[in-house]
């Protein structure tokens, strides 16, 4: 599906690319780091997402990305 048919607008900063991605996320980081946060960046891989989902029950979604990157951080998952 196409990134663009997710937004009504048909403006997008969503990454359409791996290089726009990457240019994205370095951004994202300095903007965090100037306003005083410690980024740490974790690794999840395709194996640990499904793993994690099926463990938790969790859906597949973003926001479980997001739960599976906070507890690899904190220990809670491995």
């Amino acid at each position: 599906m196409c990134v663009r048919g997710l937004n009504r607008t048909g403006k997008s900063n969503r990454a359409d690319s791996y290089e726009k991605w990457l240019r994205l996320l370095a951004r994202e980081i300095a903007n965090r780091q100037r306003s005083g946060w410690e980024v740490v960046l974790i690794d999840v891989s395709a194996d640990d997402f499904v793993r994690y989902c099926r463990e938790t029950g969790a859906n597949p979604h973003f926001h479980t990305f997001r739960g599976i990157a906070s507890a690899k951080a904190i220990g809670k998952f491995s």
